[in-house]
């Protein structure tokens, strides 16, 4: 296998997780970050946020990967085969995503490209980073400009697309095993490097210890720049407006008194919908779906095109969290001086990651209507604690149900579910109210336990 020589510039969930991936496949690896304590903690081995198993896949890859400050850019582009951008694209004011990190490190690969003596094969710059439709295009004016800037003649490169699929809680399985990797570009030889680059993946020929399934080849999607940055957006706008879809119903089977579980259950066998992404509750958040379904709600705006479907995905899980706050109501009347605990902070399980959590929009809104709030999480509790002072952080599920009148399931984390709901009973003060906002309990155990027991789309006849 050819190995190449990579850079990664950022550090966050996608950098760390491709670079450390294609480090472990062989590759020689070296992430630049403009955060020198990031990167010191990095060297010592230690990442700063909760990621299941990335720590363990960075020392096994201790001998091809390293780390460094953004100032070793020239250096590092210089050595590299290819050169990925992983920085953050944040959502703007608009909804659209601000590029501007994207754009301070394009101009910057041109200057070091510029600066730099004539490469024998042109580097491959790659956008990872999520951006709307055109971006490949912008880098490439600014790699070009930034070699201008530095009196550069000749030096070459190419551009590409290769957007990411990865989850939260899951980036090194989404990193080694894919659905698919995606390549956008016009060049061939970016094309073939790419390719290769990818070929321990594609191929499954990497030791597999990671995960026992048989080996099964990833499909390697080549395609436009255009297409590969719409099919990031794209698939990103389906599964959120799928969930989106099962919270509507989820409404019409309480006015019904039909149970969603089961009918997600038995729509999701139909091989054309699927099971996944078919859980009612409180909706999507994460710093992916909402930033993502805002940005290409943006784009079409630049185009005069209206997106109802995107709009109305966008209102019902907006809607969704407003849900909570109107059932503690319906059961507690008034929430002036009720305590409330909240179960689970991060926007999902197996993360620290508090970027769009509902937990924080239901913090603020019970801390208006005068609630004391509660919150508890595994790992996300100190962090929540910093970033909502509406939210009284403890580090033990039963010490959150302590003497609270009702409690939210936020995150469905296991710690959740395997709750004991009599220890639960015997810690609250009535009504007992527990508004299951992820459907993760078992409700007639809790019922039978003495909880007052609500779900999403389950039906008030059922609990």
């Amino acid at each position: 296998m050819e190995h190449f020589s990579v850079g990664v510039v950022g550090t966050g969930y996608v950098g760390l997780a491709t670079g450390a991936c294609l480090a472990y496949v062989g590759h020689r690896v070296t992430c630049l970050d403009n955060d020198l304590e990031r990167v010191a903690s990095l060297r010592e081995g230690r990442i700063p946020f909760y990621e299941p198993g990335l720590e363990e896949l960075m020392a096994r890859s201790a001998g091809r990967l390293r780390f460094a400050g953004s100032e070793r850019l020239a250096e590092v582009a210089g050595e590299a085969d290819v050169l990925f951008v992983a920085v953050g694209t944040p959502q703007g004011g608009d909804g659209s995503a601000d590029l501007s990190n994207v754009a301070e490190v394009a101009r910057a690969i041109g200057r070091s490209l510029g600066g730099s003596t004539p490469r024998e094969f042109p580097l491959v710059v790659v956008n990872k980073s999520t951006v709307p439709v055109g971006s490949a295009y912008y880098v490439s004016t600014l790699v070009g400009d930034g070699i201008d800037e530095a009196g550069g003649e000749g030096a070459e490169f190419r551009v590409a697309s290769n957007p990411e699929f990865l989850r939260e809680g899951s980036a090194v399985h989404d990193s080694l095993f894919p659905d698919r990797v995606v390549v956008g570009t016009d060049s061939k030889e970016a094309l073939d490097v790419l390719r290769t680059l990818y070929t321990p993946i594609v191929e499954q020929s990497f030791p597999t210890e990671w995960d026992p399934r048989p080996k099964v080849a990833v499909p390697f999607v080549t395609t436009d720049l255009a297409s590969a940055e719409m099919i990031k957006y794209a698939a990103n706008a389906f599964l959120a407006t799928k969930i989106s879809f099962i919270n509507e119903v989820a409404n019409l089977c309480e006015l019904v008194g039909a149970d969603v579980s089961e009918v997600a259950y038995g729509v999701g066998l139909d091989d054309r919908v699927g099971s996944r992404f078919l859980s009612a509750g409180l909706g999507w958040g994460g710093s992916c779906f909402p930033k993502d379904v805002a940005a290409l709600r943006a784009t079409a705006r630049e185009y005069e095109h209206e997106t109802p479907l995107l709009d109305a995905a966008a209102a019902v899980n907006e809607r969704q969290r407003k849900q909570v706050i109107s059932k503690l109501q319906r059961d507690l009347h008034t929430l002036k001086g009720k305590r409330v605990a909240l179960l689970g902070l991060s926007f999902k399980p197996n993360t620290d990651d508090l970027r769009g959590a509902p937990s924080l929009t239901i913090a603020s809104a019970l801390n208006s209507l005068g609630a004391r709030v509660i919150g508890y999480d595994p790992v996300a509790g100190k962090a929540a604690a910093q970033l909502a002072p509406d939210i009284q952080a403890v580090f033990d599920p039963y010490e959150a149900l302590r003497g609270a009148h009702a409690a939210v399931v936020v995150t469905e984390w296991e710690e959740i579910r395997g709750l004991d709901p009599s220890r639960a009973a015997s810690l609250m003060r009535e009504p007992k109210l527990i508004v299951d906002g992820r459907n993760a309990l078992d409700a007639a155990a809790s019922q039978e336990a003495g909880l007052l027991y609500r779900g999403f789309g389950r039906g008030y006849d059922r609990g």
